[in-house]
């Protein structure tokens, strides 16, 4: 049991990190406050097994100022809380916060570490990344920035386990377990944690709706954006490969139940069509010939 004091909340705060912890975090803290260096800490683990609350308890105990604002669950974010944050501050980024995460999503996590890689350096900064699993970062984040892993896992239907490792063992677990997604590096350094929040829990569960809401909107104008792209070549086509005119075209959409009229059409081939046609011309060619 810990026991220190709040500065958010302007009283004393406690709960449970296990002893071996205690002794590994003094030494990050030692890092980060007298040897003028940053610390990548990764944590990874199947949804539910308690990943964002083993983080907040450690990053609270390193770094008794962490609030919700540097619990970040959005790249622009956690861009924003490097920025704003002081010497020696806690930053968290819970990738994991909103479940299944993609592929694509996790490997911009590397490039966010490289790109704000000089400002945690400059203000000594304790950064936390939590994802879903540690081998869909790239070798930069794995090999090159994370100073420890912890993976976070269930027993017997209980949250609340972790395993660590250290720098040296977290590039061997990586590199033995990338093709396999297993963990095939064994390690000594278990423990458990209890799931007692260190930020206001209402808040939290606030803000990791907001989030979701967000990414669900993103991913939507994503695929708008993609679908808008497609449509155009596809008009372009029927102008370049058919020589039909925009009226022709419309006849064509009024079978969709979201037609378009002549007028839009228009624009869109005097927007794109040169654009497409230079660039996909070949591919034209060919599946002119197909037809």
């Amino acid at each position: 049991m810990v026991e220190f004091y709040n500065p958010i909340t302007k009283s004393q705060i406690s709960y449970h990190i296990d002893k071996r912890m205690i002794k590994f975090l003094d030494k990050v803290k030692d890092m980060i406050s007298k040897k003028d260096k940053d610390y990548v800490m990764i944590i990874d683990g199947y949804e539910g097994s308690g990943k964002s609350t083993a983080s907040q308890q450690w990053g609270k105990y390193v770094d008794n100022s962490l609030d919700l604002p540097r619990i970040c669950m959005t790249a622009d974010e956690f861009k924003q809380a490097i920025v704003d944050a002081k010497q020696k501050q806690c930053v968290i980024y819970d990738e994991a916060v909103t479940g299944m995460t993609s592929g694509d999503s996790i490997s911009r996590i590397g490039k966010l570490l490289k790109s704000m890689m000089m400002q945690m350096r400059q203000k000594n900064l304790f950064v936390i990344v939590i994802i879903p699993t540690i081998f869909e970062l790239n070798k930069y984040t794995v090999l090159s920035r994370a100073r420890s892993f912890f993976h976070i896992y269930e027993s017997k239907g209980k949250m609340g386990y972790f395993v660590g490792y250290n720098k040296k063992d977290t590039k061997l677990l990586y590199l033995r377990g990338k093709k396999t997604y297993t963990y095939k590096v064994r390690s000594r350094f278990i423990g458990r944690f209890y799931g007692k929040y260190v930020v206001d829990e209402a808040e939290y569960r606030k803000k990791k709706e907001e989030a979701l809401f967000s990414i669900d909107n993103d991913e939507k104008k994503e695929k708008d954006s993609i679908y808008k792209v497609q449509r155009d070549f596809l008009i372009c086509y029927l102008k370049k490969q058919y020589k039909l005119g925009g009226g022709s075209i419309e006849k064509i959409f009024k079978f969709c139940d979201k037609p378009i009229g002549k007028t839009y059409i228009c624009e869109i081939l005097k927007e794109s069509s040169g654009e497409l046609i230079e660039k996909n011309g070949e591919d034209l060619e060919i599946l002119g010939n197909l037809a």
